[in-house]
């Protein structure tokens, strides 16, 4: 459970650090991360790191409104051969934006399915103060 954690967490680093090269990001993103802690994480494909990094992206973007709880950010990947569902999940805010040595963060917690296994785990997120190529400033800091 531990590497599978900890490559959804790398592939999501991957995917928001390399924002020039998002898949190639995550992927090794993926495999640093799987180092770290096993299974479901090392188990996404590429597109679906993609998606989950680009659905921490949109949680971490949402407003927060006061009384209303942040609402969950659903992706998921189809293959496009067999028009299946080959992983979904979710991602929603769990914290409003903080500062952290200067630089606004906001923890999100990720949740991923695959395989009949369903896995959750909680990431801190950070504004970069350069924006990236594509306009997207934020990183898992490490």
């Amino acid at each position: 459970m531990g590497a599978g954690i900890g490559a959804m967490a790398g592939g999501v680093t991957g995917g928001l650090i390399a924002r020039r090269h998002p898949v190639a990001g995550a992927v090794v993103g993926a495999v640093a991360g799987g180092l770290i802690g096993s299974a479901i994480g090392r188990r996404l494909d590429e597109e679906e790191r993609r998606q989950l990094a680009l659905a921490s992206e949109l949680a971490a973007e949402q407003p927060v409104v006061k009384q209303v709880p942040p609402k969950k950010v659903p992706w998921k990947r189809t293959d496009p051969k067999t028009n299946t569902v080959t992983a979904s999940g979710w991602v929603v805010p769990k914290s409003e934006p903080y500062q952290r040595d200067g630089t606004t963060c906001r923890d999100v917690t990720q949740s991923v399915s695959k395989n009949g296994q369903t896995q959750s785990q909680d990431v801190t997120l950070c504004r970069t103060q350069v924006a990236q190529s594509d306009g997207s400033n934020w990183v898992i800091p490490q």
